[in-house]
């Protein structure tokens, strides 16, 4: 067990915690952006705004981290959840240890973490059931990525709450109904709060709440209603270049970033789903007038999206006020990834043709198909992660970090109320954190719904409850990012970094490694990977990440095993001869040179525990045979005891006795760098 109790039943804290989709980091007021979201803006007058949260490049994978405190890899999601996708029995939700402590548990929008049957089922339950994993009750969309925001495929799913009517088409042709995605989220939460409050009455209790509102939007298909998204037309006419600059100058005003950071260039159009090569963003000028038309329009419905947002998060904040509940209410606020930047400037692909007359007025407000499947494209994506680089997808810090907002009233520390704190943290460590404001603890077994008793993966993140209660700051985080190939390692300021698609300014390529000092250069432009006084510290993160990597079940494409030693895209006899010749020389205890020579656990020695880490790389490569057979050439036999790990070593001496001189010093030859990618 991990948390000691820090509240009594009687006085534990409500939780709500409210997620955005895709919603750029700079995009609310609180963060510099133009947008009109004064729920935002109240929650950060009362609560601290996380100026370094960090979150996973994409949906699925934060949902899952945010409700396991796990790495999504480790639970089974390397990559987006599909309807399909089943997690495996290895973690809890933070919603199953709530609810067995008393919580009346809620969740309301978007769920995309696939299928549930093999947790159990509930009574005229669905395949994919959020109640199968410690929701009480459930309204929302539990297909795909995203819905229609006018007309989707939502379901209540509650043997308790009434189901809303709702019209899903106006009088005149293409018109919208009453009902609207993010409105009717909010909608389902305040009538999950109403009920919490009516369950407690009726049972003479007063058990807290646990509330997460998954709202679906500012996510594409961009949708709103006409009279949301008119009177904001002409605020985004200046274009992204000119609102890219405002940005960061606000941005400065409050104090976010520091006033000497520049802006860093406009971001790459990465050679992905559009039609084009890997390219720059177009400036704003260089376009033609209907083609800034059609784009001012496209950025005027995501922010009234965005704002439409914010109103229903006021919606709710104004019900606990009102109900005297707001104050012992825990409130998160945070985006699931950066901005999304799919896939070209000009929306979907590089072929739209940009909308004129009164197609351009009707785009994503009405139900006709040509008005739908609107996406705002990279440019504005560029804008929504001011000042940094990249957007969704991607580990630079665009992708992967979230405008966070944190708000207790009765419990954070008064140095932290309506400021802006530094303290690097990522969305896994929220498991911890609450379970410990809660008073819970982390459970080391589960039984599922199915009756299936399991034993749950430890955490490894830290909680931040001492930092929001005392005010006091964790120690340098060490925090680790795959995706898609895009992999990042931070640790203390420092952070190295690649990306599939590499660069149009003739920096990194594809999946090379950058190295920079976000302490110094906080928008990734000063690429110190290739500079010798930086060696040692380039050795030391990528060394880190490959540590990170195995612990986290991160297990990508080849060439990014840890067991590629001479790093030729392939696992073969040479990455086993290289890692045998060099794993006896004899290296300073705890150096990177330890390291090149086969430390893979990084605990200062090469030792058997090293070789078995490399073997399950292998494995993890496809190559389980290839090093089974080497293990029946060399006669080593399987270590299931420290007597049969006494046997592999002395076979592995033997190995090496014999080995070519040349061979001895292959992984210093092939791998100059002097460590294992």
């Amino acid at each position: 067990m991990l948390f000691a109790q820090v509240a009594r039943a009687d006085e534990r804290p409500n939780v709500l915690v409210i997620m955005a989709d895709d919603l750029g980091y700079s995009d609310t007021s609180p963060f510099g952006g133009e947008m009109n979201t004064p729920a935002l803006e109240s929650l950060a007058s009362n609560g601290v705004r996380m100026s370094n949260f960090y979150v996973t490049p994409r949906c699925s994978n934060t949902r899952a981290s945010l409700l396991t405190g796990q790495q999504s890899h480790a639970v089974g999601l390397p990559n987006l959840a599909g309807d399909g996708t089943q997690l495996p029995k290895n973690h809890v939700f933070i919603s199953e240890v709530l609810q067995a402590s008393g919580y009346n548990t809620y969740m309301s929008g978007k769920w995309h973490l696939g299928n549930t049957e093999n947790f159990g089922s509930v009574p005229d339950g669905h395949v994919r059931d959020p109640r199968v994993r410690g929701f009480d009750h459930y309204w929302g969309y539990t297909e795909n990525h995203s819905q229609d925001n006018f007309q989707g495929n939502y379901r209540l799913l509650s043997d308790e709450i009434q189901e809303r009517s709702y019209t899903t088409s106006g009088d005149g042709p293409g018109e919208p109904g009453t009902f609207y995605q993010t409105d009717a989220i909010g909608d389902y939460t305040l009538d999950f709060l109403q009920h919490s409050r009516d369950k407690n009455s009726s049972d003479g209790t007063d058990n807290p709440f646990f509330t997460y509102v998954a709202f679906g939007s500012p996510h594409f298909p961009l949708q709103a209603r006409d009279e949301w998204v008119d009177p904001l037309v002409e605020r985004y006419e200046v274009g992204w270049d000119v609102l890219r600059d405002e940005r960061l100058t606000r941005m400065q005003e409050l104090g976010l970033i520091d006033e000497s950071v520049a802006l860093s260039a406009r971001s790459d159009v990465a050679n992905t789903n559009h039609g084009e090569t890997l390219h720059q963003i177009r400036a704003w000028d260089s376009l033609d007038s209907d083609r800034q038309s059609d784009l001012t329009r496209r950025m005027a419905i995501y922010s009234a999206m965005v704002e439409r947002v914010d109103y229903n998060v006021g919606r709710i904040l104004d019900d606990l006020e009102a109900h005297g509940e707001l104050d012992n209410t825990i409130v998160v606020f945070l985006s699931d990834n950066g901005a999304d930047g799919e896939w070209h400037e000009f929306g979907k692909n590089a072929s739209e043709t940009p909308r004129t007359g009164a197609a351009l007025d009707s785009m994503g407000t009405t139900t006709n198909s040509a008005d739908k499947d609107i996406f705002y494209g990279t440019g504005w994506a560029n804008v929504g992660s001011t000042p940094y680089r990249n957007y969704k997808h991607y580990t630079h810090e665009g992708g992967i970090k979230s405008p966070a907002i944190i708000q207790w009233n009765n419990g954070l520390n008064a140095s932290l109320a309506g400021q802006i704190s530094t303290q690097v943290s990522d969305v896994r460590d929220l498991m911890p954190t609450l379970l410990a404001l809660t008073g819970n603890e982390y459970p080391d077994e589960w039984t599922d719904l199915s009756g299936t008793t399991y034993q749950t993966q430890p955490l490894l993140t830290e909680s931040l409850a001492d930092f929001l209660t005392t005010g006091a700051s964790l120690d340098d985080r060490q925090l680790g990012w795959e995706h898609e190939g895009n992999r990042a390692f931070r640790v203390g300021d420092w952070k190295l970094v690649s990306s599939n698609f590499g660069s149009t300014s003739g920096g990194a390529g594809i999946n090379e490694w950058e190295l920079y000092n976000l302490a110094d250069d906080p928008t990734e432009v000063n690429d110190l990977a290739g500079n010798a006084a930086y060696q040692e510290q380039f050795d030391y993160m990528l060394a880190g990440y490959e540590r990170w990597a195995y612990q986290n079940k991160v297990t990508t494409t080849l060439p990014w095993s840890a067991a590629d030693f001479n790093l030729d895209g392939e696992l073969t006899t040479e990455d086993i001869e290289a890692f045998v010749s060099g794993w006896l020389k004899v290296a300073a205890q705890g150096s990177m040179e330890t390291f090149a020579r086969g430390d893979v656990n990084l605990d200062g020695d090469t030792d058997i525990d090293d070789f078995l880490l490399m073997r399950k790389a292998f494995e993890l490569g496809g190559q389980g045979q290839l090093i089974a057979e080497f293990d029946a050439n060399q006669q080593v036999p399987e270590p299931s005891s420290v007597v049969m790990a006494s046997a592999l070593l002395a076979g592995l001496l033997l190995c090496t006795r014999v080995a070519h001189e040349h061979n001895q010093q292959r992984l210093i030859e092939l791998n100059p760098q002097g460590v294992a990618q």
